[in-house]
């Protein structure tokens, strides 16, 4: 018999909530600081995270320095100042509107799942800090349904490091074989769930897809609203 499933952890952005806006907003925060136009800062913003993003997954990068290097790196590529970074990031999050960054289906999912797991947030961050995406999650009204929320920033650890999902099983006093881990990254989310022996739902929006794959523990989903599906299938005995 497959183990119950007692603990849904998930990815923020691109899974709970929408990264091309917040992404944009803080595009049109640097750039109305460096007077330059925000599609500009949003292109040197994808520059700089793919040029640091191979060291970061290899561990490269100091865990808790990844905020500071990040935005350092980007005021390289901007020839500006950290400092500036770091006003433009705090305007355009402040700018953005938290109930138009949540996707339309995760309320529904939220309250329909947390009668009976444990919910846990596990996000990375780059270029603004854990605890704007946490605030972000508190003026939309989903914070409420999460045990805890764990940032890279805040703990120490970015994922794939097997170490951030084992301690938010921990956190739950639930072991990570009887969790599962949903995010939109292969390397991050679902390669990081599977080594700390959770379970896995690879969510690839608009796909429409939908497969699941027992023997491995995990799930194709293309929105939230089949996670439901999807945990029952991985939870069912194996014949």
């Amino acid at each position: 018999m497959s183990p119950k499933l007692k603990l849904i952890s998930f990815d923020a952005w691109n899974t709970l909530l929408r990264l091309d806006l917040i992404t944009e907003s803080i595009a049109a925060g640097i750039g109305s600081l460096l007077n330059i136009d925000s599609r500009s800062v949003c292109r040197k913003m994808i520059e700089t995270y793919e040029e640091l993003r191979r060291k970061w997954l290899l561990g490269e990068l100091e865990e808790q320095s990844i905020l500071r290097i990040a935005q350092a790196a980007l005021a390289d590529n901007l020839d500006t100042s950290p400092d500036l970074i770091s006003r433009g990031v705090a305007r355009g999050a402040a700018m953005l509107d938290p109930r138009k960054v949540v996707y339309p289906e995760v309320r529904e999912v939220l309250e329909n799942l947390s009668d009976r797991f444990c919910l846990v947030v596990i996000s990375n961050v780059f270029y603004w800090p854990g605890s704007y995406t946490r605030l972000i999650l508190e003026k939309a009204g989903l914070a409420g349904f999460f045990k805890a929320q764990l940032y890279a920033d805040e703990v120490g650890l970015s994922k794939p490091d097997k170490r951030i999902f084992i301690k938010a099983s921990l956190l739950c006093g639930i072991d990570p074989e009887y969790s599962i881990h949903v995010g939109d990254s292969l390397a991050e989310d679902i390669g990081g769930a599977l080594s700390a022996g959770m379970k896995a739902a690879y969510l690839r929006r608009g796909s429409g897809r939908f497969q699941v794959m027992r023997e491995l523990g995990l799930a194709l989903i293309s929105d939230l609203t089949q996670l439901e599906r999807a945990i029952e299938l991985l939870s069912e005995e194996q014949i």
